[in-house]
């Protein structure tokens, strides 16, 4: 395999410009570092997805290209007979429906050259269980989410609560989701057996699926930042000693972030820095109301990758206050390539990059918390010495030609198998 060059087609429901989260840029970041390996490399999403979850509103950014000059991933958008319509089918039936043909098509080979390997990802919009059955190549899945085990994707029940005990229905009605009966029929275990490994983005999310019943050969790959991101972050420099000091929070204004409790915690009046918000989502309207006036937090809105940079920069620390089994928690490594500690609750994969690396603290109440954000508030050393910590070990392990190094390294370990 040294030196083959393979055909990897990529399945997922959301891809750059049409997704909300890390998932979809994950995605975009591997299949492009694929691709100046040298290898073949294709996405199939399905941008209907995003329109049904979006209210029918279209993505911020320019549209995905289909193979632009500078890009050398070929892009297949699944639009969809129906608009929508497909992906709520979907959703119902955990099966491909109206694109069924297109999807074997483009899993074959389409009258070209068979992939080597397709990979999936997330899948619950774009063919669900069904589509893991579909090509003959060999079959990577990426468990960016908990959709196989729980039908909100979060674990999260009731939003308000780690998952300990199945209540799927009336949790998913609560949600504001149709219930799925196909999960009730035994179909998942059926269907996952057609994945030759899978692929954990933490230990953590590793145990979490295994403890649920998914038993399948897998490895742990944590993600990595590209190259053009960290020399950028490295350009910007060091942390500017008249910058006003305060504490970053960067994702999803949601349950399962954790945010409102962070939101409480810095509203009560002790801490030593104010915190900066950077993102949107469905809290965001209530908390407004509720803390957009106070003196210890700033809401930011959504930005972008450019502005956020200055921001990682200055920052005391990240705040990452999961209330879920975060995943993974990539504005973790975002921050370390600025030279920026992180502190984060032991509910999220992104503590193992804290104690692999010594950048930064885990804690698991309000008293661990206050006394992080206290230390790095009262010691300008420490917070440059945890953020060089971090960014030593972002250059160690979390580098684009180390993480596609692995990635082969799990296609050679599947073909032996």
């Amino acid at each position: 395999m040294p030196g083959e060059r393979l055909s990897i087609i990529h399945v997922t429901t959301f891809y750059p410009p049409h997704n909300f989260g890390g998932d979809g840029v994950h995605v975009q970041r591997l299949a492009r570092a694929l691709g100046r390996r040298g290898h073949d490399v294709t996405v199939v999403h399905a941008p209907g997805a995003f329109t049904l979850l979006n209210g029918g509103r279209p993505p911020d950014g320019a549209p995905v290209g289909d193979g632009a000059s500078d890009d050398p991933v070929t892009v297949h958008a699944l639009r969809g007979i129906r608009g929508a319509i497909e992906p709520f089918v979907v959703h119902q039936t955990g099966r491909p429906v109206l694109e069924a043909g297109r999807l074997r098509r483009l899993l074959d080979g389409d009258g070209g050259r068979p992939p080597d390997v397709i990979h999936y990802h997330n899948v619950s919009l774009i063919g669900g269980l069904g589509v893991l059955a579909l090509g003959r190549a060999l079959k990577l899945y990426t468990a960016h989410e908990y959709w196989l085990v729980c039908p909100t994707h979060l674990l999260f029940r009731y939003d308000r609560e780690i998952c300990e005990r199945r209540t799927c229905v009336r949790c998913t009605l609560r949600s504001g989701r149709p219930p799925q009966w196909w999960r009730t029929s035994g179909s998942r275990d059926r269907f996952v057996q057609h994945v030759d490994s899978m692929i954990f983005p933490s230990r953590l999310t590793q145990s979490v699926y295994e403890d649920r019943g998914i038993r399948r050969p897998a490895r742990v790959l944590h993600h990595f930042l590209p190259d053009a991101y960290i020399d950028a972050a490295a350009a910007r420099g060091a942390r500017r000693p008249d910058a006003p000091p305060y504490f970053l929070y960067v994702g999803r204004l949601a349950p399962v972030k954790g945010i409102e409790p962070l939101l409480r915690h810095f509203a009560a009046g002790t801490t030593p820095a104010p915190l900066y918000v950077a993102g949107d989502g469905p809290l965001e309207a209530a908390l407004l109301r509720r803390y957009g006036g106070h003196p210890a937090i700033r809401f930011l809105g959504r930005l972008s990758q450019d502005d956020l940079g200055p921001l990682y920069r200055d920052a005391l620390a990240l705040i990452l206050p999961s209330a879920g089994y975060e995943i993974y928690g990539q504005v973790v490594l975002e921050a370390f390539a600025h030279a920026t500690p992180a502190i984060v609750t032991d509910k999220t994969g992104a503590s193992e990059f804290i104690a692999a690396s010594g950048a930064g603290r885990v804690y698991r109440s309000d008293v661990e918390l206050a006394g992080a954000l206290d230390a790095f508030a009262a010691d300008p050393r420490l917070r440059a010495a945890d953020g060089h910590q971090g960014r030593d070990y972002l250059y160690r392990e979390h580098r684009e030609a180390q993480y596609v190094d692995r990635y082969l390294e799990i296609i050679r370990e599947a073909r032996s198998r």
